[in-house]
């Protein structure tokens, strides 16, 4: 009951924001035509049953006319009229169609919005960035978001809107059919005890015993498939790694350790599944062999009556067929196990998923932010540093950059240079204390510069777009930097992260910086890459081409620091790496600042 109630709260927490948005007529309008066109469908399949018990009646009795009458037109007998099979079955078959075409618009729109809402949920506020740096904070599920929201999301939709509508159908046709099987079934005899309805207790106790049974074979499944989903993404995201780092591998020769790697990693995929395949083995068998037996055990005990002269033919096969659709519905559960355990493991994925993204958003920078005229110094004043583990990194930080002035950032390695810069970005959320900085744009560049996919255009202009700078300019820059070779290609789509060397991709950088010219460039060894003369003339062409910029740099050689005017050393405020297994840490998601 516990799993129940917590599966329900997951549903309602990943549903209820769709059916409340701005395209909430649309989602219950959709809804609502698809269920009455569902329980209409129920209300015709009831009319066909007398159909049958007409027709069956008509071959018992070798009558061809009201045969065929029951077939294709309608008749009269002792139930009143009575409409031929093919008449309701025109409607039933068009109530079909339009009920699954409007499922799947409304499973297409809702999915739509989830991935619109989850993926700016991913992208705002570096969401996506604080979960990569809190993986130890994590819960299985929230690993490998890619397929969170392409692969589970679709699931989810189409899995919650076929179980909803399954279990709304499946309660109708039982109210629908278990007054008509009460009445059919007539009352029955045993040892001098008169049964009334027996047919529909032989339904109820037939359902409850099979759904038990089935319950015992495949309670492990969800667990299983919820495991087997990640060893999937585990696998895949392992081959994507390999591709990425195609070159590296390729000059480590390293393609034994990835391939053990990979068996490794396929492993999990392979012995997981077969535990699968065997539980499922299993659970079908019993599934199978209940559907297969519930139709002649209703013919059994119902034969009873036919025999004794109580019923006609038709009664005992319109009865059957009550008795069918009255045990599939109250046997729903146990017919739909394995589906619902695959649902059950996608909703807690994707609710994981929300969750975790949920909490990294309501992470709160504690620093203090004072904006300042954009011709102000930045001034950092006590500012505490952590881990994502919540252990300190720099303690009481204090300094002045200097409006104007080149200013490097220096320091051992391991002393939290990098980790800064990412607060004064503002992407890092385990800070705390005050920074006053300028209202001027600033321009913040890694070591390795990410190349998005699609034209070297792109990749030039990037963040901006390619529309942002004529392609003159564009040109104009990566000549300034040493690419002017690959001016020919800009509008080629290549890949181009992969193509780039390493100092290439660094010369690009400058190239975006020419392009943007913001008030402040922050450079995180943005020259590692290159040899000291390129280095040079790079950061002299940044003087010439800017020279009202502010540039502050990070690195470990002295030529680079040579070409600044200030110089800031964090080591005094660097705080010594705690002993491994020394705990005194938290989760990163837990011990971050909520609202």
């Amino acid at each position: 009951m516990q799993h129940l109630r917590l599966l329900l709260k997951d549903v309602w927490y990943l549903t209820r924001p769709y059916f409340t948005s701005e395209d909430r007529k649309w989602a219950w309008g959709l809804l609502v035509a698809v269920l009455v066109l569902t329980f209409s469908i129920v209300g015709l399949d009831l009319l066909q049953s007398f159909s049958r018990n007409a027709y069956y009646t008509a071959l018992q009795q070798h009558d061809a006319r009201t045969f065929l009458r029951g077939l294709f037109w309608y008749v009269h007998n002792d139930q009143g009229l009575v409409l031929g099979f093919f008449i309701v079955t025109i409607p039933m078959v068009l109530c079909s169609i339009y009920a699954t075409y409007l499922q799947q618009m409304l499973g297409l729109r809702w999915r739509r919005w989830l991935t619109q809402r989850m993926t700016r949920q991913w992208m705002e506020n570096q969401t996506y960035f604080r979960i990569a740096i809190t993986t130890s904070g994590l819960e299985a599920g929230a690993d490998n978001p890619d397929q969170r929201i392409q692969e589970d999301l679709n699931s989810f939709v189409t899995d919650t809107l076929t179980q909803f509508i399954n279990l709304l159908s499946n309660i109708v046709t039982l109210l629908s059919y278990v007054g008509l099987l009460w009445a059919l079934s007539g009352p029955l005899e045993v040892l001098g005890i008169s049964i009334p309805g027996y047919f529909f207790w032989a339904a109820l106790i037939y359902s409850v015993l099979a759904t038990w049974v089935t319950h015992l074979a495949g309670r492990r499944l969800a667990g299983l498939q919820f495991f087997q989903q990640r060893a999937e993404a585990d696998f895949r995201y392992s081959l994507v790694h390999v591709r990425n780092n195609a070159e590296g591998i390729a000059l480590y020769r390293g393609e034994g350790e990835e391939q053990a790697g990979l068996n490794r990693s396929f492993s999990q995929v392979y012995g997981n599944f077969l535990t699968i395949m065997r539980r499922t083995k299993w659970l079908g068998l019993l599934t199978t062999g209940l559907e297969v037996v519930s139709g002649n055990f209703a013919m059994l005990i119902g034969s009873i009556r036919y025999f004794a002269g109580k019923m006609t033919f038709g009664t005992l096969m319109q009865l059957v067929m009550a008795f069918s659709r009255v045990q599939g519905a109250l046997g729903w559960l146990s017919t739909s196990y394995a589906s619902l355990t695959t649902w059950h493991a996608e909703v807690a994925r994707l609710a994981t998923f929300q969750r975790v993204m949920d909490r990294a958003q309501a992470m709160r920078d504690e620093v203090t932010v004072v904006s300042a005229p954009s011709t102000a110094n930045l001034q950092v004043s006590g500012l505490d540093v952590f881990r994502p583990d919540g252990a300190p990194l720099l303690r009481n930080v204090d300094f002045t950059l200097e409006h104007g002035q080149m200013t490097v950032v220096t320091g051992p390695s391991g002393t939290g240079k990098s980790t800064l810069f990412r607060v004064l970005a503002g992407i890092w959320p385990f800070a705390t204390g005050t920074i006053t900085q300028p209202d001027v744009a600033m321009m913040f560049v890694p070591q390795r510069p990410y190349v998005p996919t699609g034209t070297l255009h792109r990749a030039v202009t990037y963040p901006a777009g390619v529309e942002a700078y004529a392609e003159a300019d564009v040109i104009h820059a990566l000549q300034q930097v040493g690419l002017g070779a690959l001016a020919p290609r800009i509008e080629s789509e290549e890949a181009w992260g992969q193509i780039l060397s390493p100092g290439e991709l660094q010369r690009l950088a400058f190239a975006r910086i020419l392009l943007a010219r913001p008030g402040w460039v922050f450079l995180d060894e943005s020259t590692s890459n290159l040899d000291a003369e390129s280095e040079a003339a790079l950061y002299a062409l940044l003087r010439q081409a800017c020279p009202d910029m502010t540039v502050v740099s990070i690195t470990h050689r002295e030529t680079v620091v040579a070409m600044h005017v200030n110089r800031v050393d964090l080591s005094p405020f660097a705080v010594p790496a705690a002993p491994a297994g020394s705990g005194g840490t938290v989760s990163a998601l837990s011990a971050s600042p909520q609202p």
